[in-house]
């Protein structure tokens, strides 16, 4: 009971932080892609015809926000990739569910994918409430999650599911520590809501990174998600008298935040730094150029970056997505989650059991993108966070240039991570 209120509670505050782990939109548009223009999987032209290979995904897609970005974008590369002859002749059938923000029924979606006798391979998934209640059920059931987006610690914190994306833990350790070797930050203080293992888990990973450098916190405010009083949350973070501020929310939250700041002139007084979700074409409208320099993580390659797996993304997008569907990091996380669950599956001989697909699935390893820093794995262990090279990315006008390319994140909290790295070899392919 105590888990499920929890759960509940982690539903109702998501509610209001839905981009909490970046999901930096493009809007610049793109001209219409004609299909047979895109190559996807064996590239061949040739519609797949044999027997679906069934994959599925669980989505936070209502009760109240759409979280869907990711699986729209792994939905759109399987159609291209059937479009140019499948998995070996094979289609891709893909099943997501919609969790609808609520545990219970993530819990019932989780077993009713696992129960599908047809169904070999869970992937591309973004839901705030999945994580805590699928891993048991994805376990019992032989199966292995590569996720596209995960949000709350649960959903890096379990053997059976690994995500594409770096976290907000991450991001926000990866903002800071741009500060401290940058700006040289000395005194950091953080702003963040009050989800459980959200907000909570990104400021104790800040903390531990402070503290490994013989720095301390000034001071975390942990606040009801949605600000409805930005001034004071802000003389909350300001007591301490901190030179570096860290914003950990959605993208409104940090805005209301930096125009608060900017009325009472700290710009030039403190350095405010940010996750991903201030990596969105919109915000240098939303915050205004009084906030030229701005420094924002960035979990992924840059969106508008013309290496050829982004390029693809936006291809394949533009060719088998909506119009309307986001060009966001969450987007690419999907795009990613999909390509690298292909990649990997294409080299499968005979059935593609599901026996036979999770063994392949968790012995991914060395896996290379240019949307990643760094190659990206599954492996045998009992956390997952293989994404933990990020970018850092300034607001230049009405957009935003790099400032610093790939950086490992320095989160002591890694240790067990990097160990099962080298232990297995895990960014190296075989």
């Amino acid at each position: 009971m105590l888990r499920a209120t929890r759960l509940a509670v982690l539903a109702a505050g998501l509610l209001l932080a839905v981009t909490a782990c970046g999901g930096g939109a493009d809007e610049s548009g793109s001209p219409p892609v004609a299909k047979d223009q895109v190559k996807c999987g064996l590239g061949n032209g040739q519609k797949a015809t044999g027997k679906p290979i069934t994959v599925g995904a669980i989505v936070t897609a209502s009760g109240g926000i759409d979280f869907s970005s990711a699986p729209k974008a792994a939905r759109a590369y399987f159609d291209c990739v059937n479009a140019n002859g499948g998995v070996n002749g094979r289609p891709i059938s893909y099943i997501v569910e919609d969790d609808g923000l609520n545990p219970q029924k993530a819990s019932e979606l989780a077993t009713k994918l696992a129960g599908n006798a047809d169904l070999v391979g869970i992937v591309g998934g973004s839901s705030f409430v999945a994580c805590g209640v699928s891993g048991p059920i994805w376990e019992k059931n032989g199966l292995y999650d590569l996720l596209a987006t995960g949000v709350p610690r649960p959903c890096f914190e379990s053997p059976r599911i690994a995500p594409v994306n770096a976290g907000p833990r991450i991001s926000a350790i990866g903002s800071v520590q741009y500060a401290v070797e940058v700006f040289g930050a000395k005194k950091v203080a953080q702003i963040s809501n009050s989800v459980p293992g959200t907000g909570d888990w990104t400021q104790a990973g800040v903390d531990a990174y402070l503290k490994s450098k013989g720095l301390t916190t000034a001071g975390n405010v942990l606040h009801d998600p949605g600000i409805k009083d930005a001034p004071a949350v802000l003389l909350q973070a300001m007591r301490g008298e901190p030179d570096t501020i860290v914003m950990e929310d959605p993208a409104p939250d940090n805005a209301a935040i930096m125009k608060a700041a900017q009325a009472q002139g700290l710009k030039d007084k403190v350095h405010f730094v940010c996750l991903t979700p201030c990596y969105d074409t919109t915000f240098p409208k939303q915050v205004g150029g009084y906030w030229d320099g701005f420094v924002s993580n960035s979990e992924f390659t840059m969106l508008d970056a013309t290496t050829p797996d982004n390029q693809l993304w936006r291809k394949v997008m533009d060719a088998y997505g909506d119009p309307k569907d986001p060009r966001d990091s969450f987007s690419q996380g999907g795009f990613l989650s999909a390509k690298i669950f292909v990649d990997t599956i294409m080299k499968l001989k005979g059935d593609l059991t599901r026996d036979e697909v999770s063994k392949a699935v968790v012995g991914i390893k060395g896996y290379k993108s240019d949307i990643l820093c760094a190659p990206w794995y599954f492996g045998e262990a009992p956390r997952h966070n293989a994404n933990h090279v990020t970018r850092q990315v300034k607001m230049q006008g009405d957009g935003y240039a790099l400032v610093r390319d790939c950086a490992d994140t320095q989160d002591p909290d890694l240790g067990p991570i990097r160990a099962a790295e080298k232990a297995q070899g895990l960014l190296t392919s075989d």
